[in-house]
């Protein structure tokens, strides 16, 4: 049996984690804290409708993360073309249907289902296309898919749709020298003095284990972050009440990185972490420190994942800097399903030339590669 769950807090924790999930932004831990610190609401045009399966023993065995949403913001999949021509046409565009990880333009996979549950994923896919005629949704959209989960939507009817972020890889590098020696010499040069004028200006980081996180430092981490959303995005879509539930909840899965300068905390980077992958996510800083961005984010992180052996890091979108400091540009996944089948048509034909731009995109992101 499907049903429409108003909050992830309606499903029992012990449930959930009967789910398989290898992915900490997908853990009800995270999703719980987006929705008690208000970052995920009503309020903030996120409406919880998260399609859960319930066996005959009235136990979780599927769950899908599901938002009504009234804008477009926080997705980091754009769609506002889509909503300036179903204004051009006079028809509805919102509230539609998204099944993602607010605020998260992270991979994973966002059907989850109990080892021995008799769901397929179809059926939950199928459920999901009933819903838009029942509740009158303009479309359903999920973002940031991967695996089985592509074709299992293409299958389905929905329309695949790519867009690319970057990734680093570790090739069993046994040390930071190891990975700068794979480089060419400019690159490998260029990342050298950049490093080293961190240190010549006194500049340190410190690792911290997310149970090691104190007031003070997620304090300054806070304060950091609001000023690089407010200069770069001009929204801050998590509050500091979100940061101090995933770190008492979850804090195996969080490593804070912490510049100081004359022993004054000057920037940070929170990055979150699974058993082989370590994600970039929120970063700033009290002032501008040349490079600072750069050995905060890429070569911190870079460090973590050779010494714990991580086999890569996610960084998400961003510009070529990214390239030259050894992620590579990757294809990432969505799907999208609109419930009028004119538009769905429209849209399927866009996307088609979409695709070929992206990949033509991808494919010149990769002859810059620093490698040798």
């Amino acid at each position: 049996m499907h049903q429409i769950c108003n909050s992830i807090l309606e499903i029992q924790r012990d449930d959930y984690q009967n789910l398989i999930n290898d992915n900490p932004f997908m853990k009800y831990d995270f999703l719980a804290a987006l929705e008690s610190s208000g970052c995920a609401t009503d309020k903030t045009g996120w409406v919880p409708n998260h399609i859960a399966h319930i066996n005959e023993s009235g136990k979780l065995d599927g769950f899908t993360p599901a938002y009504l949403k009234y804008h477009s913001f926080g997705e980091f999949i754009f769609d506002h073309v889509w909503v300036d021509f179903y204004n051009q046409i006079k028809f509805k565009y919102y509230p539609k249907l998204l099944i993602a990880i607010p605020f998260t333009p992270v991979r994973s996979m966002k059907i989850l289902r109990s080892k021995n549950t008799t769901i397929k994923n179809k059926e939950m896919i199928r459920n999901i296309k009933l819903l838009l005629e029942k509740y009158d949704l303009s479309s359903a959209h999920f973002n940031f898919i991967q695996g089985d989960e592509i074709s299992q939507l293409n299958k389905e009817g929905f329309i695949s749709r790519i867009s690319q972020q970057y990734i680093w890889k570790n090739n069993n590098y046994t040390s930071f020298n190891d990975f700068l020696e794979t480089l060419t010499s400019r690159k490998r040069k260029m990342i050298n003095k950049e490093r080293q004028s961190l240190k010549s200006d006194g500049i340190i980081i410190e690792w911290i284990s997310g149970e090691n996180i104190n007031e003070e430092q997620l304090t300054a981490f806070y304060k950091f972050y609001l000023d690089t959303c407010n200069r770069k995005w001009g929204n801050a879509y998590l509050n500091i009440e979100f940061f101090k539930t995933i770190i008492s909840n979850m804090p195996d899965n969080l490593i804070l990185m912490l510049a100081k300068k004359n022993n004054t905390n000057i920037g940070a980077s929170l990055h979150i972490k699974s058993k082989d992958t370590l994600y970039g996510r929120y970063w700033g800083a009290n002032d501008f420190y040349k490079f600072l961005h750069y050995e905060l984010c890429y070569y911190q992180a870079i460090e973590f994942a050779i010494k714990f052996k991580m086999s890569s890091i996610e960084s998400g979108a961003g510009g070529l800097h990214k390239i030259s400091r050894g992620y590579s540009p990757v294809i990432t996944h969505s799907a999208h399903y609109f419930q009028n089948q004119d538009i769905h048509k429209v849209i399927e034909d866009y996307l088609l030339k979409e695709i070929h731009y992206v990949n033509k995109e991808v494919d010149s992101l990769s002859k810059l590669s620093p490698f040798k």
